[in-house]
Formats: C-alpha cells, structure tokens, sequence
C-alpha cells in the first residue's frame, strides 16, 4: 500500500508516460507535481485547451483542503497559460489530492463541484489511498459539455489507480 506522498510521486510518473510536461511547483503552500499539455480539436469549436494536472497530498482530504488546492491550482494554471482565454484558448485544471484518508466532505465536494472562471474551468478529484479509490465530479455538467468525455479521460491518467 502507498501513501499520499507516495501517490503524488507515482501520479507523476502516470503524466509522464502519458505525454505531459511535467515539474514540481509550490502552489500556494501545496508542495505539487504539475503536469501540462495543450490539444486543439475542431469539435470543441476550434479552441485550444491548455490543460494543468496539480497533484499534492494531504493527511485527510477534506472539502476545505480541496477547495483550497483546487482555487491555488486554477490561478496557478491561469498565471501560467490564460492571458488569452476566450479567444479560441481555454484553461483546464484537473486538480488531484491525495489524502491517506478522504473524508465525506472532501468526497462530496470531488462528486458534486467544478469550479468555473472565464474561459477556464477545474474539476477536483480526492483520492483516498487506503481504500485505494478515486473520488470526481460524477455529473454531466452543461457548461463546458463538450470536454467532458476527454476530462474523464485525462482523470484516468492523472489519477491512476492505487
């Protein structure tokens, strides 16, 4: 069995081997590997979606603990690559926390929240590495619906299982 910190480290290597750069960042406190790719299809109306994978750990992922991480990962993301969203270019975050345990709240908030800005968006996940599973948004939401199917993807490589 692995660790939180354990998870962040093997999570890297998952993003690697499945074609993002990848480094290590402070994001405001959350010490995190981060990786990054850009894809531009025609289905989702010609834009660019410039996407961030932050992946950190906790003792317990809590909804506080995850909205904190998730907020810190988006600006990070729209520091990095969104000073032209909106204009055919979009910003994603999958942002990743692993807890060696997930509350209720903190898996309440990976199932039922995204947090949304202008032109970029972020979908939490929570991992609980002692039961070894993996907690996001299980809905079908309406803004932003045509990356939904590729953002499912992208969690499977960005949060591999334990």
């Amino acid at each position: 069995m692995v660790n939180a910190p354990q998870y962040v480290d093997a999570a890297e290597q998952s993003l690697a081997a499945g074609g993002y750069a990848t480094a290590r960042y402070d994001l405001a406190g959350w010490q995190s590997a981060v990786g990054y790719r850009a894809d531009f299809r025609m289905r989702w109306m010609a834009t660019k979606l410039h996407l961030f994978v932050c992946v950190s750990s906790a003792p317990v992922a809590t909804a506080q603990a995850l909205t904190a991480f998730t907020h810190a990962s988006l600006e990070y993301a729209k520091q990095a690559k969104g000073q032209a969203r909106g204009f055919q270019s979009g910003v994603a975050v999958i942002s990743v926390l692993a807890g060696d345990h997930v509350d209720p709240s903190g898996e309440a908030y990976a199932r039922k929240q995204l947090v949304r800005d202008f032109a970029a968006f972020a979908w939490p996940v929570a991992v609980d590495v002692s039961i070894g599973q993996r907690f996001s948004h299980d809905g079908r939401p309406a803004l932003g619906a045509i990356y939904n199917g590729w953002m499912r993807k992208q969690i499977a490589v960005a949060a591999p299982p334990v």
